[in-house]
């Protein structure tokens, strides 16, 4: 395969399994869904953080693992809540606690989807200097694109929800109740995305399973605290 085609194939092995993780969270506010304009901007913004993200991520490569994997972390997790800043915050759509949710997470995917797509399209160069064969090539990218649908989107989304949750949780608080929810919420994410990094690509096997259930485990705790704040009213003075 040319360069061209690499990429595309690639292109789409990436964004397919973004796209299907978006449409989960988006039904789940389907009763005051956000415009689609709002949420493709937000989606196409985290995407573009991608091309910041990589020669930041850069300045920390002579780090130790441990230090690199913070340093990243803390990089994306901050990218993508800036996509938050830049799109959101001030839009007239952000009406609701459950907004800071769902626009976090769609940044995250849209971030999610290019770098899966750099990462299948720099694995199936790799493969191709092995195995010439055409379908092996794609069939090794639609294996990774599975695999990350399973644990890096997934990692994402958690991380990001987190802080989306302390956003909506102090969405009828003053400002500086916010401001210490967001830190928190953005710590705790840069904490879930290192240890992740950490476990899956430093850990043996067992790390590995053990890492994905506790992620599994922190989203379906994510998914009850969703449901609450979809309930949250103003409160009453």
């Amino acid at each position: 395969m040319n360069i061209f085609e690499t990429f595309t194939y690639a292109f789409f092995a990436g964004l397919l399994p973004a796209l299907v993780w978006l449409w989960f969270w988006l039904h789940e506010d389907s009763k005051h869904p956000e415009p689609r304009s709002t949420l493709a901007f937000t989606f196409l913004t985290g995407m573009a953080m991608i091309f910041l993200a990589i020669p930041l991520e850069s300045i920390f490569s002579n780090y130790t693992q441990s230090g690199q994997f913070l340093a990243w972390a803390t990089v994306e997790e901050i990218l993508k809540f800036i996509v938050f800043i830049i799109v959101a915050l001030h839009a007239k759509s952000y009406d609701e606690p459950i907004d800071a949710v769902i626009y976090m997470i769609c940044a995250a995917l849209g971030f999610a989807a290019l770098e899966n797509t750099l990462f299948i399209t720099n694995s199936i160069n790799n493969s191709a200097n092995v195995v010439s064969n055409v379908n092996a090539n794609i069939l090794t990218g639609v294996f990774i694109a599975n695999l990350r649908f399973i644990g890096a989107n997934l990692l994402h989304v958690v991380a990001s929800s987190a802080i989306g949750i302390a956003l909506a949780l102090s969405f009828y608080k003053t400002k500086i109740k916010k401001v210490i929810w967001i830190v928190g919420g953005l710590i705790i994410a840069i904490i879930l995305h290192t240890f992740f990094n950490l476990f899956i690509i430093g850990g043996s096997s067992n790390d590995v399973f053990l890492v994905f259930s506790i992620v599994w485990l922190t989203m379906i705790g994510f998914v009850l605290i969703f449901e609450k704040i979809k309930k949250m009213r103003v409160p009453v003075k």
